[in-house]
């Protein structure tokens, strides 16, 4: 066993994503620490468990977006630091190498900083795209601005994060699962980002470009400087982030947004599709 841990949350629908993401871990990150499935109660993944990937099977018996909360449960404790990755990522250099880097960091806590939305933005998108929208209930917000007076600041992204599990407080997982049902009606799909946000906000540093971003500030025409975004221009992402419409396994036309990594001059969903179809080769059953 490793004193450090990569982190993907799936269930069922999106257990051939993970299987992709964590071949690319170790063809594409030439990783050499532990792996580990964070899942529901629900969920079989014994596909998993039986090629030596760990598997975090959390209390919640019906798994949906709330369940990366136990991303923070006493489980992760027995690793020193961790990694958590959304399965639409690409890995594009030696994983060892980013855990040296953030294990210098002085903070404990740092989530992707490649979001240009504040956390209050944050909720109105997901109200709108899941809910009954900010208009049909704008009193539940003045509430909110009450409680986390922090909202207007900008929005620090749950794809990637890293961690030391030591330093999270026990009580973590109950108090993101309680915010997050105190204002359900805002948020009835369920989605972690803003309730993180919510909790965390203080403890929570932003990870550079030198580590991840998104993967359209990571194209050539955006490898430049940048002041208002803090870009010195050289960096070279270990983590990129697809999303939505821009995910790896969906497959694309050249003319298309997102169709090639650049810098592994790979399609996207052909690289996916390699790393899936090599998941038992990489990590074969254990006796």
């Amino acid at each position: 066993m490793s004193d450090l841990a990569i982190i993907v949350m799936a269930n069922e629908r999106y257990f051939s994503q993970a299987k992709s993401l964590f071949t690319a871990c170790v063809r594409q990150g030439n990783w050499k620490g532990d792996l580990c499935l964070l899942t529901a109660e629900e969920q079989d993944a014994a596909e998993f468990s039986s090629r030596g990937i760990r598997v975090m099977s959390a209390s919640d018996k019906v798994w949906t977006l709330f369940t990366k909360f136990h991303v923070f449960s006493d489980y992760f404790k027995q690793w020193k630091q961790v990694l958590y990755l959304d399965c639409d990522v690409l890995i594009q250099r030696d994983l060892n190498e980013l855990f040296q880097g953030l294990g210098r960091l002085p903070r404990s806590l740092y989530f992707d900083g490649s979001h240009d939305a504040s956390i209050l933005a944050d909720c109105k998108h997901f109200d709108d795209k899941y809910g009954s929208g900010y208009d049909s209930h704008p009193e539940r917000y003045t509430e909110l601005r009450e409680q986390f007076p922090h909202i207007d600041k900008l929005t620090l992204s749950a794809d990637v994060i890293f961690f030391r599990p030591e330093d999270v407080p026990l009580d973590t997982v109950a108090a993101l699962q309680n915010i997050g049902e105190q204002y359900l009606d805002l948020n009835p799909g369920r989605t972690d980002q803003q309730v993180m946000n919510f909790l965390l906000y203080d403890e929570m540093s932003p990870l550079t470009k030198d580590y991840c971003t998104w993967w359209a500030f990571d194209d050539p025409g955006n490898r430049v400087a940048c002041e208002a975004r803090g870009w010195r221009g050289d960096e070279f992402p270990y983590v990129v982030h697809y999303w939505d419409m821009y995910a790896p396994w969906l497959v694309k036309t050249p003319d298309a947004d997102a169709y090639a990594n650049d810098r592994l001059g790979r399609v996207c969903h052909e690289l996916y599709a390699e790393n899936l179809s090599l998941f038992e080769s990489t990590f074969p059953l254990r006796p």
